[in-house]
């Protein structure tokens, strides 16, 4: 399960330029995706970081706000009409678009609740028992977790080709709905990076055991089919990768000094990204209720 997150793999999705006349808000989106522009230049195609990933949502949140503000731009008496043939397309579109992307977010954060358990199990029993109780668990559980994140993937990919076989419009009378279309669009390319992001994240592949004594042994870290050594997984990994090659340690002192480090590491990213997670959901739903009420309007 891989993807590019260059941004030459992410097609333009704005169709028009600025309203003659722009409204503070449509500048400020414009500052906005010309920010969200550059940072996808830095982004790599492996390896996605919390930092990354935090760094991600925040983006996204700022955009999300600003587009709430461009939906409420068009309840105004001037605006025109929604309700022709016409529009049923696009107004499809969003209303479409916007539920799948709730879903998402949802599916993920359920995902990462477990996830957070299983880890602070995981750490509980290493205290306690040394871990040779669970680690078979804990490899079973994100060895499950990457095939179940693929139905995830898949509703982005999904996403994607919506916006990507939707037509560019033009409308001289509804030119103002119209920019607004196209920036939904491209904030909802960006929305579907930043989650590949994370479901990369997520899914960073465990490692195949053996049963030798009451220890685990680890045979080897599938990551690409090569494996990330302790003294260099901090600065060649996430902090998945980082648990996975502290796991391989083979001498039991040195194990259970490590691994219940890296167990701490890991929990306390998972709780940024979550905090993260969870702003971008209660976000996500004022956009669904801010486009139901601009449809709901005319």
């Amino acid at each position: 399960m891989t993807f590019s997150c260059k941004k030459a793999s992410r097609r333009p999705v704005r169709s028009v330029s600025l309203p003659c006349r722009p409204h503070p808000n449509t500048d400020r989106m414009e500052k906005l995706l010309n920010e969200v522009n550059t940072w996808e230049s830095t982004l790599s195609s492996s390896n996605p970081s919390a930092d990354m990933i935090c760094s991600g949502f925040s983006h996204l949140t700022a955009l999300y706000e600003c587009l709430e503000d461009l939906f409420s731009l068009n309840l105004s008496p001037t605006s025109s009409s929604f309700k022709n043939d016409s529009k049923k397309k696009w107004t499809d579109e969003i209303l479409d678009v916007s539920v799948m992307l709730l879903d998402i977010c949802s599916n993920t954060s359920d995902v990462m609740s477990r996830t957070k358990q299983q880890v602070r199990d995981f750490g509980c029993d290493i205290r306690r028992n040394g871990g040779c109780k669970i680690i078979a668990k804990y490899i079973e559980f994100r060895n499950k977790l990457k095939k179940e994140l693929k139905g995830s993937m898949g509703s982005l990919k999904q996403v994607d080709n919506m916006i990507r076989g939707c037509p560019s419009m033009v409308d001289s009378e509804n030119y103002h709905q119209m920019w607004v279309v196209g920036v939904f669009r491209e904030v909802t390319a960006f929305s579907i990076i930043v989650f590949r992001l994370l479901l990369e994240f997520l899914s960073v592949p465990c490692m195949r055991t053996r049963r030798t004594g009451r220890w685990t042994a680890v045979s080897r870290f599938l990551s690409g089919g090569k494996v990330v050594p302790e003294d260099k997984a901090g600065t060649t990994g996430n902090e998945f990768q980082h648990l996975n090659a502290a796991l391989l340690l083979s001498e039991k002192q040195e194990f259970l000094q490590v691994v219940p480090r890296n167990i701490e590491v890991l929990e306390a990213t998972l709780e940024r990204i979550d905090s993260h997670q969870h702003s971008m959901y209660r976000r996500l739903i004022r956009t669904r209720a801010s486009i139901l009420n601009m449809v709901s309007f005319y």
